[in-house]
């Protein structure tokens, strides 16, 4: 069962609606959705106000979709701490999409805000546009960030990406900004664009693919060799069996890897770094026996 929510007009002050999942919206009825609380500086204030609601309601959080349609970039926490269902914007949204959420589907048409997917433990989100800074990343002062969880981005992706990054899969077809993956103690990431400088500091597990240029490379980060690694091909096999449209050609699948080992700042670092060699042969070392 599908909601419509069509926004009736764009809120002059942000508005946060984490209401707008689909547990909250399953059993209700039309007029009780309307009425759900959202909130507008220091204001509470109902769905209704700033939308127009079509649709039926779900009996169960599996059958329940919930379509959003409009420029939603001033509408903050659309599915946060969603736990099961799906979630379509035809648009952009704001800050905090699908932050803390633990299990669904988001599919974002536009960009979105910085903090997206932050502290996700599960679910996939599909954004067809740009993200902000701080994808995936913990919240201030959080010792975790993702724990679980997919996210897939079309375009550029802003800095601080997978900050505390525990779990979970991060594809991005475009370019990422600097200090991503700051501290990473898990999951897996793919970038096919170029990344911008910092990347990796003080992370100790996890694993990276750039298959782009990487602005520069810690020194705390030992080179272990050149070769095509079928852990590599893995992950890139990956990413086209779900999303084929990241690829352009095909060579990448035949290219050689650099492996980098670190962070060795820290205690006991088993960060893996994969980088494509053409494009990143400047940091070609000699391995140390």
């Amino acid at each position: 069962m599908v909601i419509t929510l069509t926004l009736t007009h764009l809120p002059d002050i942000p508005v946060e609606a984490e209401t707008i999942t689909p547990s909250d919206f399953v059993g209700k009825s039309m007029s009780a959705i309307g009425k759900l609380p959202i909130h507008q500086g220091n204001k509470s204030l109902s769905l209704d106000e700033f939308f127009e609601i079509d649709g039926t309601p779900g009996s169960t959080v599996e059958d329940m979709e919930i379509l959003l349609v409009g420029d939603l970039r001033r509408v903050k926490m659309i599915g946060r701490r969603m736990n099961g269902g799906y979630v379509t914007i035809r648009g952009s949204a704001g800050m905090y999409l699908g932050a803390e959420m633990v299990a669904g589907r988001i599919h974002v048409t536009g960009s979105v805000g910085s903090w997206t997917a932050a502290e996700m433990q599960g679910g996939n989100i599909q954004i067809e546009g740009d993200a902000g800074d701080y994808l995936c990343s913990g919240y201030r002062g959080s010792p975790d960030g993702m724990k679980g969880g997919r996210v897939y981005v079309v375009g550029n992706v802003g800095r601080d990406m997978a900050s505390h990054m525990r779990r979970g899969f991060i594809a991005v077809k475009g370019n990422v900004g600097e200090n991503a993956a700051a501290r990473m103690k898990g999951g897996s990431i793919v970038i096919l664009g170029d990344v911008g400088g910092r990347m990796g500091v003080q992370a100790t597990r996890g694993m990276i693919f750039v298959a782009g240029q990487l602005e520069s490379m810690f020194p705390t980060y030992r080179f272990s060799g050149v070769a095509r690694r079928p852990l590599v091909d893995y992950y890139l096999h990956y990413v086209l069996g779900r999303r084929p449209d990241f690829f352009q050609d095909r060579d990448i699948f035949d290219a050689k890897w650099l492996k980098f080992v670190g962070d060795f700042a820290e205690s006991n670092p088993r960060e893996e770094l994969y980088l494509q060699e053409a494009t990143n042969h400047e940091f070609v070392q000699e391995v140390e026996e």
